[in-house]
């Protein structure tokens, strides 16, 4: 009888362990993949190598996924990935994290036209003093059209531009290229390039973010937390453009849902507030909700009938309905924008080419063959600017560049851990 009973013991204890086990394991999960954790690890070492924790996120999938926070994992995951030019991945776990599904099919209420993004919004924006441009922050794309927009707007009289991305207490405009102090998010090349761009065309960079001190304010305490930020983002530009120059015309970059120009719930956007405080209608214009994602089963039902009408191309698109009206599903947006189509060569995506800004080069990395490399190009002589190109080569012997022509770069080979494998000097050819 009393061999039955421990016997008996030992059968429960085995269950006892096996759940005792899983609860540690459980407990391990939710502290290292807990969402505060897990933002401080992407941020880490960020002012000297964007990239730096990209490998412990890497190493973390297994455990996070077992836990409660798997979310939080794959949305800091996706914006890290889209630091190192991985965008294909960086659509990949945004899509997850946002638990996307495909939609039934829709078509045209009427028949439809494109036209160029560009184009279009340049025309609209002879009607407004602030023009306004949203992005997905881990979808580089998404940059590429203010970017074109830059040079048409200029000619119309714009010559500031506002990045929610960037610190006020960055002197970029006097310096004239982004360090990785100017802006989280303007560590990503693509936002880079953008910056460097309106500084080249005359334009002065506001950086609008609402500020540690503002948080607190008496101005706004009494508000929704929500709609706090957003007052402050509006107030700030208000303060910083148009109080310094009330003729000023001006071009932001946003986040999301920032630019909506009708109050959702218990909270007014950003655009509101602004046009509260200036008197300005703004031209908004949407790229996050009709633009690519990982598949294209996960795109908007107007997007995939798109292309199924070969609507689309390469380049940004506005569909224009039969009354001439941008085809939109968001009314709260003037705008809606059918965001590029990534082609792919050598793995990486054709659009770094930046409308001629870069030349697509062959780049020799043997010290790459049989290890996971970082590849960062900078100009000779600029050791603290933000990268023209930044690449991930993985166990192979040669990668795509895509630089300016005719500039001196150095291009530095390093390991996840930081340490530097090799730096070679190049010049890019005219074309």
């Amino acid at each position: 009888m009393s061999e039955v009973k421990v016997s008996l013991k030992r059968l429960w204890a085995v269950p006892l362990l096996t759940m005792a086990v899983s609860a540690l394991a459980q407990n391990e999960a939710d502290s290292q993949c807990e969402p505060s954790a897990l933002f401080r690890l992407a941020i880490q070492n960020y002012e000297t190598s964007v990239w730096f924790s990209l490998g412990r996120f890497r190493e973390l999938e297994e455990t996070c996924a077992s836990g409660s926070n798997f979310a939080s994992y794959q949305h800091g995951r996706a914006q890290l990935e889209s630091m190192v030019g991985n965008h294909a991945a960086a659509l990949s776990y945004m899509d997850s994290y946002l638990e996307l599904r495909p939609n039934p099919p829709q078509d045209f209420p009427s028949p439809v036209t494109s036209v160029p993004a560009v184009e279009y919004v340049t025309e609209r924006a002879l009607d407004h003093r602030v023009v306004m441009v949203n992005e997905r922050h881990h979808a580089s794309t998404d940059r590429l059209l203010t970017m074109e927009l830059l040079a048409p707007l200029a000619e119309q009289g714009f010559r500031y531009l506002a990045i929610e991305a960037g610190w006020n207490g960055d002197p970029v405009n006097s310096r004239g290229y982004p360090i990785s102090h100017t802006g989280y998010y303007v560590n990503e090349v693509v936002f880079a390039e953008l910056i460097r761009s309106a500084i080249a065309l005359g334009y002065r960079i506001i950086a609008y973010e609402r500020e540690d001190e503002q948080r607190n304010s008496i101005v706004t305490r009494e508000m929704n937390p929500r709609e706090h930020r957003e007052w402050w983002q509006a107030k700030n530009i208000a303060t910083r453009v148009f109080d310094v120059d009330s003729d000023a015309k001006l071009l932001v970059h946003v986040g999301y849902g920032h630019l909506w120009e009708r109050r959702a719930d218990a909270w007014a956007p950003m655009a509101i507030h602004l046009r509260q405080f200036t008197g300005l209608d703004p031209l908004t214009i949407d790229q996050t909700l009709l633009s690519e994602r990982s598949r294209p089963e996960l795109e908007h039902p107007l997007r995939i009938r798109a292309k199924e009408l070969g609507l689309l191309d390469e380049d940004a698109v506005v569909l224009l309905d039969s009354e001439g009206e941008s085809v939109r599903p968001d009314e709260d947006v003037d705008v809606g924008v059918f965001g590029v189509s990534t082609r792919y060569a050598n793995g990486r995506p054709v659009w770094m080419g930046m409308d001629g800004r870069r030349r697509a080069i062959d780049f020799d990395t043997p010290e790459c063959a049989a290890r996971n490399c970082m590849v960062e190009a900078r100009r000779a002589g600029f050791p603290d600017e933000v990268p023209f190109d930044r690449v991930e080569v993985v166990n192979a012997g040669r990668a795509t560049l895509y630089l300016p022509p005719d500039e001196d770069m150095v291009v530095d080979v390093m390991g996840l851990d930081q340490s530097v494998l090799a730096t070679r000097n190049l010049r890019v050819p005219e074309p």
